[in-house]
């Protein structure tokens, strides 16, 4: 008979897979900034949360996704793009579980699809 602590450290283990998939459900695929629609919206009064909107759920500025600010020049942007392709990329976690690859391709498709519109429109 298994002991009470390895069933609970399972157990705390699924869960936290549990939550990592929720949040990363196959429709909320990250959003193409080079899709013309896209528009980044500063927040209103109410800080730009719709009820039952979370902040995940807001399409992010690409300077947020890159963590740059928006008079960063062309050298600081790439060099950002550097450091999360090295954090992210889907080969470090090639040894892990199927979903954790998922997220890491997830994020790299929105660093990529940010790092690409800001090389194009970013003045610097």
């Amino acid at each position: 008979m298994p002991r009470l602590g390895l069933l609970l450290f399972i157990a705390a283990i699924v869960m936290f897979v549990v939550r990592l998939l929720a949040r990363a459900n196959p429709g909320d695929r990250p959003r193409s900034y080079s899709d013309r629609s896209w528009q980044w919206r500063q927040p209103s009064g109410d800080h730009g949360s719709r009820e039952g909107e979370t902040s995940s759920q807001r399409p992010k500025s690409p300077y947020d996704v890159l963590g740059v600010g928006p008079n960063a020049s062309q050298d600081q942007i790439a060099a950002a793009y550097r450091r999360l392709v090295q954090q992210y990329h889907p080969d470090k976690v090639a040894g892990m579980a199927p979903e954790f690859r998922e997220l890491a391709e997830l994020r790299m498709k929105e660093i990529n699809s940010a790092y690409e519109y800001l090389k194009r429109h970013a003045s610097g």
